[in-house]
């Protein structure tokens, strides 16, 4: 309910809030939220809007007497591969999942377009696990393309070069430690956002022209993370919002959180109890982006832009994390929006600091009589 002594006054002299209360709904799936906004019988909603389905929500705006807004992030990837930099179940694998020139190899086979038209509409930027340019702790614009972007001739060449040149019948490259095919297990995350799994089953015919087999796994969130915690995954599909932030929000950048951490469990063990647990990283390099992360507080906010600027040249070039598409209103970016609400804004920031509704201010919302 509405507060009597809420602070806001507004040009009028009119009490705030507007908004006599609020409701919120469970709804059994993603499907439902969708088709629930298409109706029009939401007031405001953004969280798991599907912008899949953007032209389903454009041609129904006038039926649902609603409105449509996108807001786009300003975080890199909207469906980040995360590797496991702690990953230990497999020597074989994790051998090369340590392997840098490995992990390029793996996103110089990424056709990006292809996801952003198919997935995206068009409306994401193919890309890095980097910022938006318009983010302060942005390496610089040649950051967003380095080792992301399509080339299979690159790509093989790397494989080749690394000890991954034989192959079977069927084109794919064999394991060095004659187990047969090298696979690597993709885990998503079912129900969330946008449909991972299958944004990974194309990535899986992509790589089909690099020689790599990949066998996806979608699992239901809880156990998404679950094994994440385990440290059972090689590579974990996800966003990485919040990331335009790094020292805000690190946990999809940087091995430091415990609770959530794709990119090595014991990594982040080790990192947030200062070594008393847990494991280092083995890369040199992530172990460097590790110690500029952590010399960072205390110093002046120019310094700190040029230290995070620094530790994402760091993951950039060594595709910690491999990046496809962002920049985008994929992740609670499209609004829906009932006409019979005022003071609503044509846009708004998507970031981690500054997440919706809150953003828009929802104290100076009202409904029209």
């Amino acid at each position: 309910e509405r507060s009597p002594d809420y602070y806001g006054v507004e040009s009028e002299g009119k009490q705030l809030p507007y908004i006599d209360g609020g409701s919120l709904g469970l709804a059994e799936n993603l499907e439902v939220v969708n088709l629930r906004a298409i109706a029009g019988q939401y007031d405001f909603m953004e969280r798991h809007t599907s912008l899949g389905k953007l032209p389903v929500f454009l041609e129904n705006r006038s039926k649902g007497n609603y409105s449509v807004h996108l807001d786009p992030a300003l975080n890199g990837g909207d469906a980040v591969l995360h590797t496991n930099q702690a990953y230990e179940a497999d020597p074989e694998i994790a051998k090369w999942i340590l392997t840098r020139d490995f992990r390029r190899a793996l996103s110089l086979g990424i056709d990006r377009d292809q996801l952003n038209e198919t997935f995206w509409l068009g409306v994401g930027t193919p890309g890095s696990v980097a910022p938006s340019e318009n983010a302060p702790e942005n390496p610089g614009p040649e950051w967003r393309k380095k080792w992301s972007v399509l080339d299979v001739k690159q790509a093989n060449q790397l494989l080749d070069k690394i000890g991954l040149s034989k192959k079977d019948g069927e084109g794919y490259r064999l394991r060095t430690d004659e187990k047969g095919r090298m696979r690597i297990e993709l885990q998503t995350i079912a129900g969330a956002f946008i449909n991972f799994a299958q944004v990974a089953e194309m990535i899986k015919e992509q790589w089909r022209k690099i020689g790599i087999q990949a066998d996806i796994k979608d699992l239901e969130r809880n156990l998404f993370f679950t094994k994440i915690a385990n440290n059972e995954h090689q590579i974990a599909i996800f966003i990485n919002d919040g990331s335009e932030q790094i020292y805000l929000y690190p946990r999809y950048a940087l091995p430091v959180d415990p609770i959530q951490c794709p990119l090595g469990h014991p990594i982040a063990r080790w990192y947030a109890s200062d070594g008393k647990q847990g494991k280092p990283p083995k890369d040199p390099e992530l172990l460097k982006a590790l110690e500029l992360f952590k010399s960072a507080p205390g110093k002046k906010a120019e310094e700190r832009k040029k230290i995070a600027k620094e530790i994402w040249k760091i993951l950039v070039d060594g595709q910690f994390s491999i990046g496809t598409v962002g920049l985008s209103p994929a992740v609670m970016g499209v609004r829906i929006v009932s006409k019979r609400l005022g003071n609503i804004p044509a846009r708004q920031v998507n970031a981690q600091h500054a997440r919706t509704p809150g953003i828009s201010h929802p104290a100076t919302f009202f409904f029209k009589s």
